[in-house]
């Protein structure tokens, strides 16, 4: 049995997002502009809490905040590679 050590100690939803390649995101950001006057919650941060959102299946912020505080250092080290 084979065991990679590319998700190692990384969450489901952390190696679902690590499928999505960056420069997608910041390609996007730059052709619709869409990070114009951002401070804090990027695009890419509104993306990744609305597909959590889906796949948790959460019908609320407070749901989708409280989840999230669960994976907070799971999910940005992946993204940000």
């Amino acid at each position: 049995m084979c065991k990679d050590s590319n998700f190692f100690g990384t969450s489901v939803f952390g190696q679902l997002i690590s499928f999505i390649h960056p420069d997608i995101i910041r390609k996007s950001v730059k052709k619709y502009n869409s990070d114009y006057y951002v401070k804090k919650f990027t695009t890419q941060d509104h993306l990744v809490s609305m597909l959590f959102c889906v796949l948790a299946k959460c019908s609320s912020l407070r749901e989708v905040s409280g989840a999230m505080l669960g994976l907070s250092g799971r999910t940005k080290q992946v993204l940000l590679n």
